[in-house]
């Protein structure tokens, strides 16, 4: 399966980017594909991705399911179903010689549109339905959909535990809806299953670490280290490619 060294780096690196989750309230997911994409075979990245990051946004879920404002999610919910079939269609047809270099195209996208992303007031429920089928379709190629969901949930009429949430709960539903998908896809989960304990494990202690640390970091600095070392992966991941 993986060397030593490679679960090493991948615990290490689910502590580290849940840490940054803690602390940005996102993010964390985008950076953990991009290194789970550097290391690790294509075939098995968004796959095992989903898992850790299902773990994460359960804990979310559960921790706020009192606040989850529930309308949002029935509307995005069967759509979301309807997207990530028709994109688990697509994906057994993909050769994915050009996976990392997409992540990292992503990876670059997702750091612009950080800087720029729109802000959404009040979206009609109707809207989280075409959301749904989006967000869907995204899952299954590259996983980490969190950023590009949040907009929808920054709402005039959330507060700040609805919009943690309501977006946890959808992210929830999607990472969950790729393991039948994944399945589907001959995808076997069982021998991967002692390295994803320890992931999942990782994962959740780094959330609260990230938590601990949110009053004691400059957060702006942190930010400026964070992007700077995200682009130097994306170009990474492009590149490995091309060579």
């Amino acid at each position: 399966m993986f060397e030593v060294v490679t679960v090493v780096v991948l615990v290490v690196a689910c502590f580290v980017t849940a840490t940054i989750s803690g602390i940005l309230g996102m993010a964390g997911g985008v950076t953990l594909l991009g290194v789970m994409t550097a290391l690790l075979p294509a075939p098995v990245v968004v796959p095992l991705h989903g898992i850790v990051q299902l773990a994460s946004n359960w804990t979310r879920t559960w921790a706020f399911r009192r606040h989850v404002r529930w309308p949002i999610f029935f509307a995005f919910m069967v759509p979301a179903v309807g997207g990530v079939a028709i994109a688990a269609n697509i994906w057994s047809d993909l050769k994915l010689t050009w996976f990392r270099a997409w992540i990292g195209a992503f990876i670059l996208f997702f750091l612009l549109w950080r800087r720029y992303k729109p802000k959404l007031r009040n979206p009609p429920i109707w809207s989280y339905a075409v959301l749904g089928l989006a967000a869907g379709l995204l899952t299954i190629f590259v996983g980490a959909t969190g950023p590009f969901l949040a907009p929808f949930f920054l709402r005039d009429d959330f507060d700040n535990e609805q919009v943690i949430a309501t977006k946890a709960v959808c992210q929830t539903w999607l990472h969950l809806l790729k393991i039948p998908a994944f399945l589907a896809l001959s995808f076997d989960y069982r021998p991967y299953a002692p390295v994803l304990v320890g992931l999942v494990v990782a994962v959740i202690g780094g959330t609260y670490f990230g938590k601990h640390l949110l009053s004691r970091i400059s957060k702006d600095r942190f930010v400026f280290w964070f992007q700077l070392v995200l682009a130097i992966l994306a170009v990474y991941l492009i590149l490995s490619t091309l060579r």
